[in-house]
């Protein structure tokens, strides 16, 4: 498989892709949208650039090669060799990405110093992977692009982390059925259909149903999960599609906040890790999750003429949670005290979000060649009640000999009755908040090359972004909130073809981040706060090689986030806008094809973080993020013989390298020298996670598979925070065999 192949990535993901001097706007006439699949996919080794999902939309296109930023595609193939079930899968192989956070069923992605909060679905920019969401299946996509760096001009406010763009999957072209079974370790069973036919000439239908059911490898924890889709694509007229879908999401896993560490020694060493089973599970036997999405989307795509095309896309989700658990709050124990106290909790949480992104892409003659212009709109909005109750302390816990607690009456809606404790009587604290965040933005980009070999972008977005907060409970109370006008949010980028395989590219992009006072502080002008804003310096180049089957990449950057918050302690009434920290970064990729059958996925990531200006001196030097690893090296590979007795038989494998981490806060002292507060600190040493794969395609209808993932079962912690809690140990060993059948 080619590295462009079905990679045609949305440009969203893509904050600003140049248009190569050899790439010329294809003069797409107007039979253009009635081509079939598999015309389009023979001239599929040229990927989207603007706001696309896919070619069926018409927009410009450009080969991989010639993106002037860090882009990763995990697709389909690679879902289904390396059993990529959920995006957290997808982006813990992905090269750059570290998954971390304190909720186990609430990771975040840091990408380049700092978390992703920019999501889209097929281009268009929405709030729906926000809390209440629950970590999508992969089961509704293709593929899934990273945009490593701010993202910004297509998606609006944001960490200058990057982007995740999932694409959908869409009706095929011919009739196919596809379906697969499959089993493995802590009795994890999976199953899939997916069927695609043509509703004649006007278009198509596809339509699938997914389930899940398995164990984990801690105490008590079990996942639950059903999944549907439905997909329609008709032709109006040879210019039109009208495109929509409906999916359906229920999720039950168990929930907690991982383990805690040990504390530091009062003479200031530090905390360390525990070393105790893996299986060791500190919430509740009660302990439970549910969530339901429903997704529905609408999409018109129409083309004006040959050079220019225009596209409407909406979206709608509605998500139901509730959260029941216990777990420990941030408190270290000891390495002869295991025990610590347990917080019971219940939550209900309703959210809507709407997005909505209008584009039109074209091209147009200048300096004797093509050149290409994107302009949009586009609106996000989200409403969401949370309502939630609480016991603090309303039990303990022994960390080396876990007995789970019995569930209290919890009430979110009202009072409930007073619990006893360890300590005494515990009384519920509740409360309810309507939460609603909207933003939209004008957006534009132009490629533009004045000689061949030489493309020049620019770019640029005004964005409009408000959020309100209402108490509901224990009484209404007053709408606060704040609001960021008109903040634009610049691209600029270059791309020089030394020759036609070989590239230099460097780009520029920003990105801001709404903020708020806290309670009771205002600025020392008395100004609003100003967002923090990030800004990226990118260099770098790119190879094709083997005929553009194997794209090779390096780039280097520098990321720095300014007028971030800092609480005087000093001055109870102000907040001081002086924090700057950056990261400065090298990232190496391979990725496509070396040999007919031989397939790899290989990135190198060199990470440096650091508090450049602060009000605590003690912090300038430190790493901003020190849960993520200085070196990080992460391989997939596969191969399938193509001919002779062993024809079909694939063997593959992959290798994730981290050096050390550590997470928490040193010990303080006093000015005698005493240490006031013992330290947090846990280290995690570096540690290699081996994986392997074997499979067999009997025909082209049916194969067989078998993962085996942490090979020689590394013991290590996949997530650390401090000695507090959020610490959470890697899957031990695992095996997973799969069945594939295809008919036709």
């Amino acid at each position: 498989m080619e590295f462009r192949t079905g990679s045609l990535l949305a440009g969203v993901a893509l904050v600003a892709l140049p248009f190569g001097a050899q790439a010329q706007v294809r003069e797409s006439g107007a039979d253009e949208p009635s081509r079939t699949q598999a015309e389009r996919q023979s001239t599929s080794d040229v990927v989207v650039l603007g706001k696309s999902f896919g070619n069926e939309v018409g927009k410009t296109l450009t080969p991989l090669k010639d993106v002037p930023n860090t882009v990763t595609v995990v697709d389909r193939e690679r879902f289904e060799q390396q059993n990529l079930f959920t995006l957290e899968d997808a982006l813990t192989a992905t090269n750059g990405i570290t998954v971390t956070g304190v909720g186990s069923e609430d990771p975040s992605y840091v990408s380049r110093g700092f978390n992703i909060t920019n999501y889209l679905v097929d281009g268009v920019p929405t709030l729906a992977f926000n809390f209440p969401a629950a970590v999508p299946d992969l089961f509704f996509f293709d593929r899934v692009e990273v945009l490593r760096g701010p993202a910004g001009l297509f998606s609006g406010a944001g960490n200058p982390a990057g982007s995740v763009n999932l694409v959908r999957k869409r009706p095929l072209d011919a009739a196919r059925v596809q379906a697969s079974a499959g089993y493995g370790s802590y009795d994890n069973k999976r199953f899939e259909f997916d069927a695609s036919t043509p509703l004649g000439e006007i278009g198509g239908i596809r339509a699938g149903v997914m389930a899940q059911d398995q164990d984990q490898f801690f105490d008590i924890a079990h996942r639950n999960r059903l999944d549907a889709y439905v997909t329609t694509s008709v032709k109006i007229g040879d210019r039109t599609t009208f495109t929509t879908g409906l999916t359906y999401d229920r999720f039950k896993p168990a929930i907690q906040s991982g383990l805690p560490g040990i504390l530091g020694d009062l003479n200031g060493s530090e905390g360390q890790l525990l070393d105790i089973d893996r299986s060791t599970y500190l919430g509740a036997d009660w302990n439970r999750f549910k969530s339901e999405t429903w997704t529905g989307f609408a999409e018109l795509a129409h083309w004006i003429s040959n050079r220019w095309a225009l596209r409407a896309t909406a979206l709608v989700t509605n998500v139901d949670r509730l959260d029941v658990y216990s777990y420990i709050g941030s408190q270290p124990v000891t390495a002869t005290n295991g025990l610590t106290n347990q917080i019971a909790f219940r939550s209900t949480s309703r959210a809507q979000t709407k997005a909505f992104d209008f584009n039109g892409v074209g091209s147009f003659p200048a300096f004797g060649r093509d050149q290409t212009l994107i302009l949009g709109f586009d609106y996000q909005g989200s409403n969401y009640d949370s309502y939630f109750a609480r016991f603090s302390n309303f039990a303990r816990i022994d960390v080396y000999n876990p007995v789970s607690p019995p569930e209290p009456p919890l009430n979110e809606f009202g009072p409930a009755p007073v619990v006893q404790g360890p300590a005494g009587p515990v009384t519920q604290t509740y409360g309810a908040t309507n939460t609603k965040v909207e933003q939209y933005g004008i957006y534009g980009q132009m490629r533009l090359s004045p000689v061949e070999g030489f493309t020049l972008v620019g770019g640029g977005r005004t964005t409009w972004w408000t959020t309100d907060s209402t108490t509901l409970l224990p009484a209404r109370g007053n709408t606060t909130g704040y609001s960021v006008e008109g903040r634009f949010t610049p691209y600029a980028g270059v791309v020089w073809d030394v020759t036609p395989q070989w590239n230099l590219y460097g780009s520029y992009a920003d990105s801001f981040t709404p903020q708020a006072a806290p309670a009771n502080r205002v600025r020392p002008d008395g100004r609003p706060i100003d967002p923090q804003i990030g800004a990226q310096w990118e260099v770098g180049s790119k190879l094709g090689l083997f005929g553009d089957k194997l794209l090779l990449s390096a780039a280097a950057y520098q990321n720095t986030q300014t007028n971030r918050l800092f609480n005087d302690p000093n001055e109870p009434t102000l907040v001081l806008q002086i924090g700057k920290v950056r990261a400065r970064g090298v990232e190496a990729e391979a990725n496509g094809q070396i040999l007919p059958g031989w397939r790899i996925n290989a990135g190198y990531t060199y990470t440096e973080t650091k508090y450049l200006e602060d009000a605590n001196a003690s912090f300038e030097g430190l790493p901003l993020v020190p849960i993520v690893p200085k070196h990080m090296g992460k391989l997939f590979t596969n191969y399938e013989v193509q001919g002779g007795a062993l024809r079909g038989f694939s063997l593959g494998g992959g290798l994730t390298v981290f050096s050390s981490t550590w997470g928490g806060n040193p010990a303080v002292r006093n000015a005698a020298g005493a240490v006031t507060t013992r330290s947090t600190i846990v280290r995690q040493p570096s540690y290699i996670v081996a994986d392997l794969r074997a499979g067999y395609r009997i025909n082209e209808r049916l194969s067989l598979s078998v993962n085996v993932n942490n090979l020689f079962d590394e013991n290590y912690y996949a997530r650390i925070a401090s000695a507090g809690r959020g610490n959470y140990y890697g899957s031990p060993r695992t095996v997973f065999g799969t069945i594939r059948i295809t008919y036709p």
